[in-house]
């Protein structure tokens, strides 16, 4: 961690906040926000939108805005969010998520002080680090920031817009590619050269496994491998074998972690294995 790269005070910030929250259909009824925050606002994006109505005690809030989308996948809607926020600073969240806007201030505060910050990434809970150097105030790069996700990303909206930089929609839940719009993004944004910081900071809790966290179903194993193509390009081959050997425990047994460092779609696990 450089001079410049250092943990946020508790100084006051003059940044707003929005929080934009992906849902879809009948999910929006269950929809459940924090209290009201100054300096914070949501903007609810819903696609394919069911007969439940958004819960009326957070659709008549003042902080919240609630648009009905034409699109269809998280890529489309969270960049949806790009053109309706209205904070300096726009956070992704999913609908089934528990967010902690102290946090969200936190991660602020170090836009407010370094304002060639591009973005930036907390950590979910439970997963927050105690020690070692993830627990740290570190650089993001391609090779630590796979594991960046929502609500823990943060992006200073007026850098991504002058760098022409967006989700990419074949990527994400709802496209052609079930997973890994997150860490496209990220690695488009270190490509045009913006700068990412990750810091010790709990900005939410999700209650159930990921989609990135499943490395049994074929379907996103063959995203795995679009994603890293679209990511490294030609060096794909080599890092795809470097995964398989990083994350060969939960790949499975040897015959499913050689397949996928060959470039091959694994089969789903047999019963019996161990995964």
């Amino acid at each position: 961690m450089t001079t410049k790269d250092k943990a946020p005070t508790g100084r006051p910030i003059n940044l707003s906040i929005t929080v934009a929250i992906s849902t879809i259909g009948e999910r929006l009824g269950g929809l459940d926000l924090p209290a009201p925050c100054p300096g914070l606002d949501y903007v609810v994006l819903v696609q394919k939108p069911g007969t439940t109505p958004c819960p009326e005690a957070i659709a008549a809030r003042p902080d919240v805005s609630v648009h009905i989308l034409d699109t269809i996948g998280l890529s489309r809607s969270r960049n949806t969010a790009f053109d309706v926020a209205t904070g300096s600073l726009l956070v992704f969240a999913d609908d089934d998520m528990t967010l902690d806007p102290a946090g969200f201030h936190r991660l602020a505060r170090a836009f407010a002080e370094d304002p060639k910050l591009g973005f930036a990434a907390g950590w979910r809970s439970d997963r927050l680090p105690g020690t070692g150097r993830r627990g740290r105030v570190h650089r993001l790069h391609h090779f630590n920031a796979g594991r960046v996700c929502a609500p823990e990303l943060m992006v200073r909206r007026d850098t991504i817009d002058a760098a022409g930089l967006r989700f990419d929609p074949d990527f994400g839940l709802g496209a052609r590619f079930g997973l890994g719009e997150e860490y496209v993004f990220v690695t488009d944004a270190l490509k045009a050269g913006l700068k990412g910081l990750s810091l010790p900071v709990a900005v939410g809790r999700h209650p159930s496994e990921s989609t990135g966290d499943n490395w049994q179903r074929p379907d996103l194993m063959r995203a795995r491998m679009a994603m890293l193509k679209r990511v490294f390009g030609a060096w794909a081959p080599l890092v795809r074998g470097l995964y398989a050997l990083r994350y060969r425990r939960r790949i499975g047994d040897p015959r499913r972690v050689l397949a996928f460092a060959r470039g091959h779609v694994p089969d789903h696990p047999r019963d019996g294995e161990k995964t």
